[in-house]
């Protein structure tokens, strides 16, 4: 699981394909939308199903973003199948071809899907309104001192916030506590550096801010399904 600022986009082409969005699953049929909104956890299941996803620049979605304000989407998915084959496939189609296309007609083309989006989605006002630079801000101090102890205190006095509105303030807007999105960058870190250096899993988990091996295993087991060979827990004899 993760996210990003990004505004990504999937497009189930053939057969079924599962997601989880910010915790909740679905179920895509061929020819149905899901969204996947800036600072959304998601993460897509393996399957037999075919899907297109095109991630959209920050950029292009300025005009979204605008849009969109200190509101969020009242979901993540379209299951019309007429209007995704009618409405939302052209402009994916265009969009894949957009080496083709000048500035001027990319950015037309997402405009007009992200606002059908949410035209056919439909907008809510948001728990927690808050600035996309302070959203950034978190994230990067977060990313850049993962691997050191960050108790809920210190990173709320780090923002000037009190532990309880930070806290309630991350819920809401990145959809999952901190303690979790910790847990998910550090595993994800930690899979990265046992890919890329000849070391034990223990090195790597400890080397990137897991204090303890069982809880390694703890967080590998609740965010990680398909679990690589040399992060599996040793067996009871």
């Amino acid at each position: 699981m993760h996210f990003h600022r990004k505004v990504e986009l999937l497009y189930v082409t053939k057969g079924t394909k599962r997601v989880i969005v910010n915790n909740a699953p679905y179920v895509l049929q061929q020819d149905n939308l899901c969204i996947i909104d800036s600072y959304s956890l998601h993460y897509y299941e393996p399957s037999d199903g075919e899907q297109t996803v095109v991630t959209l620049t920050t950029a292009s979605c300025e005009n979204f973003f605008k849009h969109r304000s200190n509101k969020t989407l009242c979901g993540n998915v379209i299951d019309d199948r007429d209007y995704c084959r009618t409405r939302v496939r052209p402009c994916l189609d265009n969009l894949f071809d957009y080496a083709k296309m000048d500035a001027y007609s990319v950015q037309a083309n997402v405009d007009m899907l992200l606002s059908g989006i949410c035209a056919r989605i439909g907008l809510k006002k948001s728990a927690e309104p808050f600035e996309i630079e302070n959203m950034d801000a978190i994230l990067a101090y977060i990313e850049k001192n993962y691997n050191k102890d960050l108790p809920l205190s210190a990173l709320a006095a780090h923002f000037g916030y009190s532990k309880y509105y930070f806290s309630r303030l991350f819920n809401n807007i990145f959809h999952t506590s901190i303690n979790d999105y910790l847990s998910i960058i550090r595993l994800e870190k930690t899979l990265q550096y046992l890919h890329s250096h000849n070391c034990s899993i223990t090195t790597a988990a400890l080397n990137n801010g897991f204090n303890s091996m069982p809880t390694f295993y703890r967080v590998l087991k609740k965010f990680h399904t398909g679990l690589p060979k040399a992060a599996k827990p040793p067996r009871k004899e």
